[in-house]
């Protein structure tokens, strides 16, 4: 690795020139280029046989900030649908009232929430790492790719999601959803594609590091201490945790099965997310919503489903109510519907 000064000690310009800035579909303000190296001064950085090590330090930290980016997109178009479909009227009522925009209004705000956990303990188990915890180390192995595949993949669907509740004014560039929706793309090109993160996770993180085990104790300690929870739903999860890490030590044993990478480093990042939300309702004070994202995680992304068998569960209902109120929502009030 090197660094390139712009301009010399003596005040002249370095020996390099920008070829070309590129025409991109999104993220236009920061731009990319093409540059031309003519004999110009560089400075080493480091070891000269390292320079790939080093690097990847910087795109861990960068691919973090990936997920980040992408929980406060996926936030910022959920904010921008809720407040098209509580002030949009259509026969009468606004159209938050109506079953199917509910539900596609539950698949954008899902992911949304399931980010919003995964990047904060991915960020406190770096300020962990960064005191000397090598169990925290550990654990950022396989949360750092997990975040950036999985957040980055729902940041897309989200922003066209959030387009279409805003309808055809969605798609005019005086709104924010069009640069939205370009914006989204970058996260699965930029420090790996979905591919690259995927077989990071599952054949380095789970298959080299052992990464998931120490995941595995930290969650379970977290569902030790969730116990305001009902028992029953925290015995769900924890099964779903066993099943999804012996998927991800097989598909990480058997090269035959490399096409399973990406379905098992989804699996990861799902249980975790569930586990993370139900945590976090069970603390004193805090919205209880976060276990009813975790039963919809549990239900739709964990559990097998018939896709031509009608979809119609009361307790999906009922939690749709508590989710799209506007007050704190009671551990109380959901436990009923935790099953």
């Amino acid at each position: 690795m090197f660094a390139l000064p712009r301009r010399l000690k003596d005040g002249s310009r370095n020996a390099y020139r920008i070829v070309r800035l590129k025409d991109k579909l999104g993220t236009r303000s920061m731009a990319s280029g093409e540059i031309l190296l003519e004999g110009a001064v560089a400075y080493l950085v480091g070891e000269a046989d390292r320079g790939l090590k080093q690097m990847m330090e910087q795109v861990n930290l960068s691919r973090l900030s990936h997920g980040v980016r992408a929980a406060a997109m996926m936030r910022r178009g959920v904010n921008e649908a809720m407040v098209c479909a509580r002030k949009r009227v259509a026969f009468g009522k606004t159209i938050i009232e109506y079953p199917l925009l509910r539900r596609q209004l539950l698949k954008i705000t899902v992911p949304t929430e399931q980010a919003l956990s995964m990047f904060l303990f991915a960020a406190s188990a770096m300020d962990r790492a960064n005191a000397g915890s090598k169990d925290a180390e550990t654990v950022l192995r396989i949360l750092t790719p997990l975040l950036k595949f999985r957040a980055c993949r729902d940041n897309i669907p989200v922003a066209t999601g959030a387009m279409e509740v805003r309808g055809g004014n969605g798609y005019i560039e005086e709104w924010v959803n069009a640069r939205l929706v370009r914006d989204a793309h970058v996260g699965v090109l930029w420090e790996g594609t979905s591919n690259i993160n995927a077989l990071d996770i599952v054949t380095r993180a789970v298959g080299k590091s052992r990464a998931h085990r120490t995941l595995e104790a930290a969650l379970k300690r977290l569902l030790d201490n969730a116990t305001r929870v009902p028992a029953a739903f925290r015995d769900r999860l924890r099964l779903a945790l066993d099943r999804t890490l012996v998927f991800a030590e097989r598909v990480a044993a058997e090269p035959a099965l490399e096409e399973n990478a990406r379905l098992a480093a989804s699996s990861l990042y799902h249980i975790t997310s569930a586990v993370l939300m139900t945590w976090e309702a069970a603390q004193p004070d805090r919205d209880a919503r976060r276990a009813l994202y975790a039963r919809f995680v549990l239900e739709h992304r964990l559990s097998a489903q018939d896709p031509l068998e009608p979809r119609h569960a009361d307790w999906e209902r009922d939690a749709a109510e508590l989710v799209f109120s506007q007050r704190q929502v009671l551990l109380a009030e959901v436990t009923g519907l935790l099953g």
